[in-house]
C-alpha cells in the first residue's frame, strides 16, 4: 500500500478569500510564520508551506532542487480557488517558479510578494556557502545557529541543503509573470543588493512595487506587520 503524503499547507485557507501560501527562508519552516496569520483579516487568509527536513516534518530528506519544492508543493496549491504567494529568500525563489508554474497550467496567482532575495535572472554576488565544509560552514553563518551537538548537526545539515537549494538555483526572466510584483528589501541587507532587487520588474508584464525598510537580511520579521499592511493594501 503506498503510503499517504503527508500536507504541506498548514492552516486552512478561508473558503471565499485569498490564500496568501507563504514559503520560509533556509533553515526555516511554517513556525517562522506562527505570528502573521493574525495580522490578516478576511478575505485574506495566511496559509504557511512547509517543506521536507524541519520541525514535523524533521524525519524527512531535506529537498536540494528547487523545481523538487515546486513539484511537492504545487498540487495542494493548484487545489486553492485564489492564490497570493509570498517566500523571503529562497522561499522567494520557490515562490517565484510557484507562480510560473501555476501561470503554465493557466491560473496565475493573483500577486507575488517576495523579499531578502535578488530577481531570478540576477547572478550571485557571493560563492557557494553550502560547498564549505562543516567548520568553515558554521563559521559562515556567523553563529546564526547555537544549540546542543545534537540539533547543531539537524540545523547545519538542513541549512546546508536549504543553500544547496538556493545556491545552485538559476533563473531567468522569461516567460515573464502575468500578475503584479511587490519586493520588500532591507537597506542594510550583506546578501542582496538594492539593484538586484529592483529587477524584479522585469519578470512580470504587470505592475512592480519595491518597498524599503530599515534592517538587514531578516529584517521581514520584525517588520512584519509592515508587510501584511502592505499586502493587504495590495490584495485589496
Amino acid at each position: 500500500m503506498t503510503a499517504t503524503m503527508p500536507r504541506r499547507l498548514r492552516d486552512l485557507p478561508p473558503e471565499d478569500g485569498i490564500a496568501l501560501v507563504c514559503v520560509p527562508h533556509a533553515g526555516a519552516g511554517a513556525s517562522s510564520f506562527a505570528r502573521w496569520p493574525r495580522l490578516f483579516a478576511a478575505p485574506i487568509g495566511l496559509v504557511r508551506a512547509q517543506l521536507p527536513g524541519r520541525e514535523d516534518c524533521a524525519t524527512e530528506q531535506p529537498l536540494q532542487r528547487v523545481a523538487d519544492a515546486v513539484a511537492l508543493l504545487l498540487p495542494e496549491i493548484a487545489a486553492l480557488p485564489r492564490v497570493a504567494l509570498y517566500g523571503h529568500s529562497m522561499g522567494a525563489v520557490i515562490a517565484f517558479e510557484l507562480a510560473r508554474a501555476l501561470s503554465a497550467d493557466g491560473q496565475p496567482p493573483a500577486h507575488l510578494f517576495v523579499s531578502g532575495r535578488r530577481a531570478p535572472q540576477c547572478p550571485a554576488r557571493h560563492g557557494g556557502v553550502h560547498r564549505l565544509p562543516d567548520s568553515e560552514f558554521a563559521e559562515a553563518l556567523g553563529g546564526a545557529i547555537i544549540g546542543p551537538p545534537r540539533f547543531l548537526r539537524y540545523a547545519l545539515g538542513l541549512t546546508r541543503a536549504d543553500l544547496t537549494l538556493s545556491e545552485e538555483y538559476t533563473g531567468t526572466p522569461e516567460p515573464r509573470l502575468a500578475c503584479p510584483i511587490t519586493a520588500f528589501h532591507g537597506r542594510d541587507d550583506p546578501i542582496v543588493a538594492l539593484d538586484e532587487v529592483q529587477a524584479w520588474a522585469e519578470v512580470t508584464t504587470r505592475a512592480f512595487a519595491l518597498h524599503l525598510f530599515e534592517g538587514e537580511h531578516l529584517f521581514h520579521q520584525p517588520r512584519r506587520a509592515e508587510l501584511a499592511a502592505l499586502m493587504t493594501g495590495a490584495l485589496g
